[in-house]
């Protein structure tokens, strides 16, 4: 592949424009051949100019290269309201190490064996039970009635939800996950702080009453005494949800999305259901769900592909081009559930790999598996042209899965 990263032929290429949003792969590929460092803006980060890398080399790269980190003393502020930090720029994915090492230490306690397998024998009840009120011939909308209720409910158990308050808790999330989208930042911030004053009750009740759960873990001290302040657990609280509710209902909608749009696919998966453990790894490559990686910055001045980037830019690899990347991965824009190996990147590398991957792999697995199990002939109720996606940058979410259950 031949670099030629100031040769971009034709109209740049803008990333929060709606032709991006609503299909980004055609400008990936045109970003790896012309620009594989290419600088650019993007309104929800304000005027600051952005370096995004679309090469999976250089992806990979940079999540283990330590001239670039998430925290540089002189780059520009992200803009941020002072009451979001908290749950934003001050959770554990915003830092280095060795803050960031210890609060990785301290939190991967409470994901413990017994703790995930428990999860999994609820995500086991929870996909039956709704699978159960279904009946074939029915419509649904895959996305709010299968996909969804199904990380909601793990979350809620992770972080000791009552049942009474699921509802509420479920109400609090959307907030996380789309306030700023639908009120604006500043707005969003104001109705923020009920979320996380509720946040902090839950805590308290866990303090008073603990329970076999991941909240009750974050709270134990470590063996050498260390304990996460109450503060540090929330913003855990907060990129729980962010992470493991978000990316997981998401992706099991993508996934079904991808399987019945490719049906020589999912026949191969209704014939050996044993391929379900590739079949996950192969949609987290193929969907692009997880578009980029949060910002880092240059520790120093950097010279990548001739394209000097100075010391304080923002850097951000696009995980779901690397991920179409024709140099990383044979026939990169063939959907193949076979696939082997398939060395994705679609939650990162290095120190800041997702924490919750083999839980969210779990979900995605267990529900996916169970739907076809249930209703193997299931089909798209609607023309797969008309699935729209939710206009958001480096993120891929359908607005809606219309499917007829048989």
């Amino acid at each position: 592949m031949t670099t030629k990263p100031h040769a971009m032929q034709g109209d740049p290429i803008v990333l929060d424009s709606p032709e991006f949003l609503a299909d980004p792969f055609p400008f990936y590929d045109r970003l790896r051949r012309e620009a594989p460092v290419y600088r650019t803006t993007l309104g929800y980060l304000g005027d600051a100019e952005i370096y995004v890398l679309s090469r999976y080399a250089d992806c990979v790269k940079l999540t283990t290269d330590h001239r670039f980190r998430r925290v540089v003393e002189g780059a520009p502020p992200l803009p941020i309201p002072d009451s979001l930090k908290l749950i934003s720029t001050d959770t554990m994915i915003f830092k280095d190490d060795p803050e960031h090492l210890r609060l990785r230490k301290l939190v991967s306690r409470a994901f413990t064996p017994r703790a995930v397998s428990r999860l999994a024998d609820r995500v086991e009840v929870v996909t039956t039970e709704l699978l159960d009120g279904f009946e074939s011939g029915q419509t649904i909308d895959l996305v709010t009635d299968y996909a969804l209720p199904i990380p909601v409910t793990v979350i809620s158990e992770m972080v000791g939800v009552p049942d009474g308050e699921r509802n509420q808790f479920h109400d609090s999330m959307n907030l996380v996950i789309d306030g700023v989208n639908k009120y604006g930042i500043e707005q969003a911030a104001a109705e923020m702080e009920g979320v996380i004053d509720y946040v902090r009750r839950l805590i308290e009740r866990r303090r008073d009453d603990p329970a076999e759960d991941i909240l009750t873990g974050l709270l134990h001290p470590a063996d050498d005494g260390d304990t996460l302040s109450e503060d540090e657990i929330v913003a855990m609280v907060f990129l729980l949800v962010a992470a493991g509710y978000e990316t997981t209902y998401t992706v099991i909608a993508n996934g079904i999305a991808a399987l019945l749009t490719h049906p020589d696919q999912l026949a191969k998966l209704k014939a050996e259901p044993d391929l379900i453990a590739p079949t996950v790894e192969e949609i987290l490559r193929y969907t692009g769900t997880i578009g980029g990686t949060k910002p880092n910055f240059a520790g120093e001045d950097v010279d990548l592909h001739g394209v000097p980037i100075p010391r304080g830019a923002m850097v951000i690899p696009l995980l779901a081009s690397a991920n179409r990347d024709p140099d990383a991965f044979e026939n990169a824009d063939v959907f193949d559930i076979t696939r082997s190996p398939n060395f994705h990147i679609a939650f990162s590398k290095g120190q800041h790999f997702c924490l919750g991957a083999n839980l969210a792999r779990m979900e995605i697995r267990v529900a996916i598996a169970n739907l076809i199990d249930r209703f193997p002939n299931l089909r798209l109720a609607v023309d797969p042209t008309e699935l729209e996606f939710v206009p958001l940058p480096f993120w891929r979410r359908l607005r809606s899965l219309p499917v007829v259950l048989s």
